[in-house]
């Protein structure tokens, strides 16, 4: 019989006469949210963990678990033989992925900045900065994974990454399974890369949240970088706009405009016949 928490072909497969049916299975569930296990799996890696639960279980045996897993919510499938640990605390997100496809590459621009509220539209791509040198010739651009999710990366020089492990507090978002940019650093990149000759780069839209912000440090880091004019450029050309909030507000439709003058062009009647009046007594 199932039990409900795994499907009933799982329940059935290995069976054991001296063990109750899917026992082991369950064990691994439990153990892939304990502290160490990893958070994010290769067809490999997982077979190892599958085998610590069942010694000498198959490849095969491992990648139905695995499939189930998926289903069942606890395992999320990126690429082939790719799964991100969904019950780890936190649960493992596609962003850790980036570092896995690109070595050395760093979340940021619209992923950190459409996280934290900046952006009024986050993207669905991950975003994500590479270190490059005249030694450093990483691959870049889109990458799309057999799973269907989308990675972009951009080139950097190292002068924008951390140089000493102090650096990594200052430009490194704290406590998070991968590394990240801050915000700060993040809006003054994406301005880097949109000022630079022959970009494809749009620059940062105007109605964004600056009180996602920390407007010292990002003043900091444009200093540091030597970006303060294309930090105030954009910061001016946004504060021109309001920020984006002019165009919240609702567009009237050319009903309402129509309505809307037939009405001041009444008033204005009203104000004229009353002033007339007002004369002849």
């Amino acid at each position: 019989m199932s039990s409900g928490l795994m499907p009933a072909n799982l329940e059935r497969s290995d069976l054991q006469v001296d063990r109750p049916i899917g026992d082991w299975k369950f064990r691994l569930l439990g153990g892939l949210a304990e502290p160490g296990v990893p958070r994010i799996f290769t067809a490999a890696e997982f077979h190892s963990l599958v085998l610590r639960h069942r010694p000498g279980a198959s490849t095969s045996t491992a990648r139905l678990l695995a499939s189930s897993l998926v289903q069942a919510g606890a395992l999320r499938r990126v690429a082939s033989g790719i799964y991100l640990n969904r019950r780890c605390l936190p649960p493992a997100e596609l962003a850790e992925m980036a570092g896995h496809i690109r070595a050395g590459a760093v979340i940021s621009l619209q992923s950190v900045l459409g996280e934290c509220g900046f952006l009024n539209n986050p993207s669905a791509i991950v975003m994500a900065v590479v270190p490059t040198s005249a030694s450093k010739r990483p691959n870049l651009g889109e990458v799309k994974t057999s799973g269907g999710d989308v990675f972009r990366f951009y080139g950097l020089a190292e002068r924008f990454f951390p140089g000493a492990d102090e650096d990594r507090w200052v430009l490194y978002q704290p406590g998070r399974a991968c590394d990240m940019f801050r915000p700060e650093a993040a809006l003054l990149q994406w301005l880097y890369l949109a000022g630079m000759k022959r970009s494809t780069v749009t620059p940062p839209p105007s109605d964004v949240d600056m009180g996602q912000l920390d407007e010292e440090h990002l003043d900091q880091l444009a200093q540091r970088w030597q970006l303060q004019a294309e930090l105030k450029t954009w910061h001016d050309q946004a504060k021109s706009v309001g920020f984006g909030e002019e165009s919240d507000r609702p567009h009237a439709t050319v009903g309402e405009k129509r309505h809307a003058v037939a009405a001041a062009d009444g008033a204005a009647a009203r104000e004229r016949l009353f002033a007339r009046l007002g004369k002849k007594r």
